[in-house]
């Protein structure tokens, strides 16, 4: 994509008249364009394009989508008392009013369309947030009008018709051209330590389901790309949900009489629709009460998986991480000791000491540090919820390590699982009523429930006395819980409902009071990894643990995946520690951190040498982040050579890229994974963030060598890189001179 077209900031909300009079919606925000219009008593989607002209410039020539073609051509959908309300809206009005976002000056502009429904005594707002990005946001506000409660068995944020691809057999060839119509991408494992296996899927006739977190597990992240081959536009979009999602693709390829003699028109219809899963009802809402749907975040672009990528990262960094940061607390690099080790004062020392040593900025003390020294792997699964220091190996409320920490220059931090309690803590003794049991590993995993108003408060009090009685500078959250939790019920208003929507409400209310209360403190995100980085979590927190592998070749494989739909900066990844040394080398081990925010632990045990070669160069790799990167991290690009690394051990190479918005300097991480053979050693890395009219200095990390190549050359010829074995690496270096 061109950057002249990637960096417009054009958005527009045009409201016009539809031949018939009705009510249009066009939504442009760069290049990108969506129509919506409201007849016949529902509001449709009228269709897309990237060019930035509205679907009717010709007024006498309309070209909006056909959406009576589909069945489905609505843009949501809710199902009320077992009654769907997709068709029987009346209008109410429409608003648009611009914002700033404080923490980055970022201006927005926002849609508000207002429909009630003639079955129920029903308000829905649909809000649409435009950033200048290829992206919009989406979301519902639904209001209960009456004096019943209301049962919310269905709600979908977004759908409708997306394309109607005329004539489609003369843009295709080959007997399969029906199955190369449209790809499919999506995560393609669900499961713990599988995080970011991004990969392409042919799309057949028929519905084609993407779920995850409640018929599936929590760890495959809710997004999806979908590209129509032959033409070249993807759409991407992202739920905003910590919870159970399912998107649905329906797709009809087939040859359709058109009417005249024996003839045909091959015309392939293309609609979706992205819901909520989980048992029913999700919602019971009250008489009066009003709830705000999980954000949809949504863009079609023409260009590659990398205008995508980079584009709803540009959206994401404007208008949703906005929480306003002191700038020495973004994209640090972090150390920290866990519970694989006894956790005394002598061995977080130890840590603290190796932190310094290779350029870290933080110390954390991970789970345990409330058990007993020796204790912390076995107890403190079982000891959540009594947030109280051990007093045999912290008596003085961490008082002397705290001030170990800011001698090196390091940020203190504390860990909590604040959402679980074991079963026999105070907590759960005094207040057996908060919480869900469910089996987990053959253990009871006691989850507080947090759609309890009494529980959630008491949670929060709970972080902010640990935050504010151990003075502490970094609060990191995890989330050790299976998605069966999402089974759980409370009656309400004479109903059964699921707790999975208001737990989640009401975790996210917490963070967004916690980060505007505690400012100057670095928020760090975890769920066993990457259970819940998905946007409506990791919007309330400064970084993101996204998986607890680290081992390679796998590991790279997940920075790659998941730098996919988060900001780097946003993606913590490790270096050291949770058996990341068991493989390669340690400069492929320590660069692929790089391509998010670096994390270490310790190199070597208690009593033993440090190997100050080693701390060497992990230092130098962490100083060149620091010094070279990290001044561009939050409006720089990053480009996936080797999109799909989805294999649970992946085999050939993956190559990233890094670089700055201006194309004056970036890196590129060549790295090769398992199963390389002799012959294949060398490959040839075409650069795509700078620019070809520069000048550049490029300097090659293992052999600290450097030539100095135009930019032109570079891009047309590419960058020859040799690496004999797997699970070594090279580092390219360019800056503009």
């Amino acid at each position: 994509m061109q950057k002249s077209l990637f960096d417009n900031d054009f958005k527009d909300i045009y409201q016009s008249a539809g031949p018939q009079g009705q009510p249009v919606f066009c939504y442009r925000t760069g290049m990108t364009v969506y129509e919506e219009i409201f007849d016949k008593n529902r509001l449709v989607a009228a269709g897309w394009n990237n060019s930035g002209t509205p679907l009717d410039v010709l007024e006498g020539m309309p070209c909006r989508l056909e959406y009576d073609r589909f069945s489905r051509p609505w843009v949501f959908d809710v199902e009320v008392d077992g009654e769907c309300l997709a068709y029987d809206w009346e209008y109410a009005g429409f608003e648009k009013y611009e914002e700033t976002v404080p923490a980055n000056g970022a201006r927005l502009l926002h849609g508000v369309v207002t429909l009630k429904n003639s079955l129920k005594p029903l308000t829905v707002e649909v809000h649409t947030v435009l950033s200048g990005s290829a992206v919009f946001t989406r979301y519902l506000t639904l209001k209960n009008e009456s004096e019943l409660p209301m049962k919310l068995n269905r709600i979908e944020p977004m759908g409708g018709g997306m394309e109607i691809f005329r004539d489609w057999t003369h843009f295709t060839s080959g007997e399969s051209a029906k199955e190369q119509l449209y790809s499919l991408g999506y995560m393609e494992n669900a499961h713990f330590c599988s995080e970011g296996a991004f990969r392409w899927h042919g799309m057949d006739s028929g519905g084609t389901v993407v779920e995850g977190r409640f018929d599936n597990d929590r760890h495959r992240y809710p997004m999806f790309m979908l590209q129509n081959v032959p033409l070249g536009h993807i759409w991407f979009a992202q739920m905003a949900y910590s919870g159970g999602y399912e998107f649905r693709f329906d797709l009809d390829p087939d040859l359709t009489p058109n009417g005249i003699g024996d003839g045909s028109r091959a015309e392939a219809k293309l609609s979706f629709r992205m819901e909520l899963s989980g048992p029913a009802p999700h919602l019971v809402l009250m008489p009066g009460e009003s709830f705000t749907t999980p954000e949809i975040y949504i863009g079609r672009v023409q260009g590659d998986l990398d205008d995508a990528v980079n584009m709803m990262h540009r959206h994401t960094r404007r208008c949703v991480f906005t929480y306003a940061e002191p700038k020495e607390n973004i994209a640090t690099v972090g150390a920290g000791i866990g519970p694989e080790r006894a956790m005394t004062q002598e061995a977080i020392f130890h840590t603290i000491d190796t932190a310094e040593a290779v350029g870290a900025e933080s110390c954390i003390i991970d789970a345990g540090w409330y058990c007993e020294a020796g204790r912390e792997g076995d107890d403190w699964w079982g000891r959540v919820g009594d947030w109280v220091a051990d007093p045999g190996k912290h008596a003085d409320g961490f008082a002397a390590i705290r001030e170990r920490c800011r001698e090196k220059g390091l940020k203190f931090g504390l860990w909590m699982e604040c959402e679980r309690m074991g079963r026999d803590t105070a907590v759960a003794k005094a207040h057996p009523e908060w919480y869900r049991t469910r089996r987990q590993n053959g253990t009871d995993t006691t989850v507080i429930d947090m759609s309890n108003p009494d529980a959630a408060a008491w949670v929060k009090s709970q972080v902010e006395r640990v935050i504010e009685t151990y003075k502490v500078d970094l609060f990191r959250l995890d989330y050790n819980v299976d998605y069966t939790q999402y089974n759980c019920k409370t009656e309400r208003g004479g109903f059964t409902e699921s707790d999975c929507l208001r737990y989640y409400t009401a975790v996210y209310e917490m963070f967004a009071a916690l980060r505007k209360k505690y400012p100057g403190v670095i928020f760090e995100n975890c769920a066993g990894g990457g259970g819940r980085c998905d946007l409506g979590m990791t919007k309330h927190f400064t970084h993101t643990w996204v998986s607890d592998y680290q081992i390679p070749p796998r590991s790279i494989a997940i920075t790659n995946g998941i730098s996919m739909v988060l900001p780097p900066e946003r993606i913590d990844r490790l270096v050291s520690g949770m058996n990341g040394h068991l493989r390669a080398s340690l400069d492929f081990t320590v660069r692929s951190t790089l391509f998010g925010k670096p994390s270490t632990n310790t190199y070597n045990p208690l009593g033993s040498g440090m190997n100050s070669e080693e701390l060497a160069f992990v230092k130098r790799e962490f100083d060149l982040y620091k010094s070279f990167i990290r001044p561009y991290l939050t409006d720089g690009y990053i480009y996936h050579h080797t999109p799909e690394l989805y294999e649970m051990h992946p085999k050939g190479r993956a190559i990233l890229e890094r670089s700055s918005a201006d194309g004056t300097k970036g890196i590129i991480g060549v790295f090769n994974l398992a199963d390389v053979r002799p012959g294949d050693d060398a490959a040839i890395v075409y650069p795509r963030g700078l620019d070809a009219g520069k000048t550049y200095e490029v300097t090659f990390d293992n052999s600290q060598t450097t030539a100095t190549v135009g930019g032109f050359t570079l891009v047309n010829d590419g960058v020859r890189v040799r690496l004999a074995a797997s699970l070594t690496s090279e580092l390219i270096i360019y800056r503009a001179v």
